[in-house]
């Protein structure tokens, strides 16, 4: 059936006319400076928060994480007393989110600069977000982070944030001229294990509905586990699954689970634009701006109907020429590591490039970030490689 390639979302439709048309030059981003500032925060994060025993970079020293005993006893306990099943506060809960947008950042900075360090490093957190995939024996299920204490040991709660960004992140390094032939075979096997994984699980009488299921069968309090009937925010999380899964595979059968819940994707994302206020100041933080375009570029690229895909970049260049104008995203008001997401967000849309003014709340962001920001260096270094990647692509 053709797709026409008409947008036929009001609302999505309405917003392009917020969308920057102009946008002037600084050529700051290429000066040296930034560079050695964001190569300094790297050099000391990877002494203090990289772990060379699971190739991922955590939150919180490496030395002062919970041993793999507290982990299997759901430690440290929640200020009521209720395991601890993500591992909240331990610095290993957002690895796989996190190390995923450091991945892209370094097969950005690879693209422009061709180094071999920086390669090198794009190899590790790849191998960490593979071990956070397979290390604990349980297919399809994406870990937060693993203790690199003993290499192996892992929360059991993961959410859909987890999966979206080391999904992303593997994704976009498989494409990369990084990858070779073996971690591509790895990284498919994987993404066909979280494909399987989710079409058998996401079903209407899970508890909550629609969830899959968590390590070792603890439940999902929280509601982080749900994959379909969603937010607009979440409306292509399940859809890039089950496309990297094609993407990596060329099994159809992927495909044709992708194609069964196109229109919940394309129209559930559209209705992110025209919600009241609530729903963005208090659902949509700064994070939830990077992994909704980030699972909207996936499906974007790997889309093969040619209207559809025109469609999805219609739609993220609204999304983010909205975000642009919308208060609650204004990232003057945001500290380094929110308003780094939100922009690294926003450039994933083709039609979409940073103003002047906020190319340099980026470069004054790079400057201000601290050694002991782990979320604001990881962020701040993905953000400042996509600038200047979309720099030297002439967006």
């Amino acid at each position: 059936m053709k797709t026409s390639s008409t947008l036929p979302f009001a609302a999505v439709a309405a917003a392009l006319s917020l969308a920057p048309s102009a946008f002037a030059e600084t050529g700051g981003l290429a000066d040296p400076k930034f560079e050695q500032k964001l190569d300094a925060l790297w050099d000391g994060a990877a002494k203090t928060f990289y772990s060379p025993k699971t190739n991922l970079f955590y939150t919180a020293p490496v030395d002062k994480m919970p041993s793999p005993e507290e982990i299997a006893e759901y430690k440290p306990l929640k200020k009521n007393g209720d395991p601890n099943y993500m591992g909240g506060g331990t610095g290993i809960e957002d690895c796989s989110m996190l190390c995923g947008i450091m991945l892209v950042g370094l097969c950005d900075k690879y693209e422009l600069t061709g180094d071999a360090e920086t390669a090198e490093w794009a190899r590790r957190i790849a191998r960490g977000l593979m071990l956070a995939d397979t290390v604990h024996g349980d297919p399809g299920f994406v870990a937060r982070g693993v203790s690199p204490a003993d290499g192996k040991s892992v929360y059991p709660e993961t959410s859909r944030d987890q999966y979206t960004h080391n999904i992303h992140g593997l994704w976009t390094y498989f494409h990369s001229k990084i990858a070779s032939d073996a971690e591509k075979a790895e990284i498919a096997k994987i993404f066909r294990e979280v494909a399987e994984k989710m079409k058998r699980e996401i079903r209407p009488d899970t508890d909550p509905p629609y969830t899959y299921r968590l390590h070792k069968g603890v439940p999902d309090k929280r509601g982080v586990a749900k994959m379909h009937d969603v937010h607009p925010h979440e409306a292509a999380r399940l859809g890039m699954i089950y496309a990297a899964a094609y993407d990596a595979t060329k099994d159809k059968k992927y495909l044709n689970w992708y194609n069964s819940i196109y229109k919940d994707i394309a129209e559930g994302s559209a209705k992110f634009i025209g919600m009241g206020e609530p729903y963005y100041k208090h659902l949509v933080p700064a994070y939830s701006v990077a992994q909704m375009n980030a699972s909207l570029q996936l499906v974007r690229d790997v889309e093969p109907n040619a209207a559809r895909k025109i469609q999805l970049s219609q739609i993220m260049d609204a999304i983010s020429g909205f975000i642009d104008k919308y208060p609650v995203y204004r990232v003057s008001d945001k500290g380094v590591r929110d308003a780094s997401e939100i922009m690294w967000g926003q450039m994933l849309a083709k039609g979409y490039k940073l103003s002047a003014a906020r190319r340099e709340i980026l470069e004054r962001n790079v400057m201000k970030v601290g050694p002991r920001d782990p979320y604001g260096i990881y962020m701040a270094f993905s953000a400042y490689w996509r600038a200047r990647l979309d720099e030297a692509r002439g967006k």
